[in-house]
């Protein structure tokens, strides 16, 4: 079949039947509507088509630069668009916290501005906040800048009420579940609300655990920032941890030969724990489908963090950052911002925060590892002189204890800087600047 434009070969994914064998739920058919086959790899690539088609005649021709404000799939859907269309493309993030989504939109052309702040979560009460920054970014230059606003566009909700849920409906006559990872809600919402009035489909909205970070998504504490959720609309909300997302993926993965990520993991696994209950009680076979989000193959330093032993032969005699357990985290050495200052030249000290933040004020001597590499580098071994302390440094003082857990199991002096940055920052004590 021959296309004249990619754009064509957006939307109208196919449905795969999930064989019951694995899924276990004998009186529930599960479909699984498979958005990587979108040409870009993403449900995301509906959204940045339905924001763009309408304005990209003008914006051919005022050349304005398109901005958004995403860490990931929306942002990599946009800048291809733009790319065929000879515009420039600007993503505002705070959230990138995995480098292949770095490199992909890096590889892409796309200009990157990423902010230290310190929630993962648009709030526009927050001046420094990534989806304000985009926004006031546009508003001070409009003749030189689009925001697209994922957040809030109504083009986010329509294309997939005009699309998604349609062809998924097209396609099985009637639609008793369908569940969908919560991120800007885009997908939930509107292919949900056309489930809801063609076949009175009950909506379940997946989000992770607090304290969990599942790519993305937002976790429980999250959603009341997300411009399109409405707790009212769904059903019911299911929950899962960043380890229910990885073994649903590697479900879909290993089983399926669905070649999901693990925010796909996340809709499958807690769609299952979520219809257990259901089995036995339903009179007829009843009809589910959730969301297969993206591909796997972007996100394998976060599944590396998180389960290690799938990339290594023998883990016994091996041990990793993330498992150590909150009991063990309370228990390590922390050391005040105070006391460091008047040691600097004594001890190394380790600042796993982001680059830019790093670059915009840092402890000086210290160096900066991104916590993710950082994770890889000591759990392959002694990296560093046990002859001198080390500190670890992080913006809050919240991620560094587990660190701090690791190395001194593995024989180090390490401290945790109490409270983080923040503290030396608020201090006034002395900070260095990279740019």
């Amino acid at each position: 079949m021959i296309y004249n434009s990619i754009t064509e070969l957006i939307g109208n994914t196919p449905l795969l039947k999930i064989n019951s064998a694995i899924h276990g739920l004998e009186n529930f058919e599960v479909y699984a509507k498979l958005e990587y086959y979108n040409p870009f790899g993403s449900v995301k690539d509906r959204v940045a088509w339905s924001m763009l088609k309408p304005v990209l005649k003008d914006l051919i021709k005022s050349k304005k630069t398109v901005v958004e404000a995403s860490s990931g799939n929306t942002a990599k859907a946009l800048s291809i668009l733009c790319s065929l269309y000879g515009l420039d493309f600007k993503t505002v993030t705070n959230r990138i916290k995995i480098p292949e989504i770095r490199m992909n939109l890096q590889l892409l052309g796309s200009q990157i501005e990423e902010l230290p702040g310190l929630s993962d979560c648009p709030d526009p009460n927050d001046p420094n906040d990534f989806t304000t920054v985009a926004a006031n970014l546009a508003k001070s230059n409009p003749d030189k800048y689009h925001y697209t606003d994922q957040y809030f566009n109504k083009q986010n909700f329509l294309a997939h009420f005009e699309n998604t849920g349609p062809e998924i409906l097209a396609d099985l006559k009637k639609v008793d579940y369908f569940f969908s990872f919560l991120g800007t809600c885009g997908s939930s919402v509107g292919a949900g609300q056309y489930l809801k009035e063609q076949s009175q489909t009950k909506v379940i909205g997946v989000v992770a655990s607090s304290g969990h970070h599942v790519p993305g998504g937002r976790n429980m504490s999250e959603l009341w920032e997300v411009g399109l959720f409405k707790e009212i609309f769904f059903e019911d909300l299911a929950e899962g941890t960043t380890q229910d997302a990885i073994e649903g993926m590697l479900i879909l993965n290993r089983k399926c030969g669905v070649l999901g990520g693990p925010t796909s993991g996340l809709n499958y696994q807690a769609m299952i724990n979520y219809l257990k209950p259901f089995n036995d009680s339903a009179k007829e076979k009843r009809t589910a489908v959730f969301i297969v989000c993206d591909r796997v193959e972007s996100y394998m330093s976060y599944i590396k963090k998180h389960k290690p032993e799938i990339f290594q032969k023998q883990i016994s005699s091996r041990q990793a950052v993330e498992n150590y357990a909150e009991i063990e985290l309370i228990k390590t050495q922390k050391i005040d911002a105070a006391s460091l200052y008047k040691k600097l030249n004594d001890c190394n000290i380790v600042d796993i925060r982001g680059n830019f933040a790093y670059s915009i004020a840092h402890i000086p001597g210290s160096v900066n590892i991104l916590d993710e590499l950082f994770s890889q580098i000591i759990e392959q071994g002694d990296s560093f002189s046990k002859d001198k302390e080390l500190v670890i440094v992080c913006s809050e003082g919240k991620i560094s204890p587990k660190y701090v857990a690791f190395l001194t199991n593995q024989g180090y002096t390490a401290f945790s800087l109490e409270d983080g940055f923040k503290t030396w920052k608020k201090l006034g004590l002395e900070v260095r600047k990279s740019i």
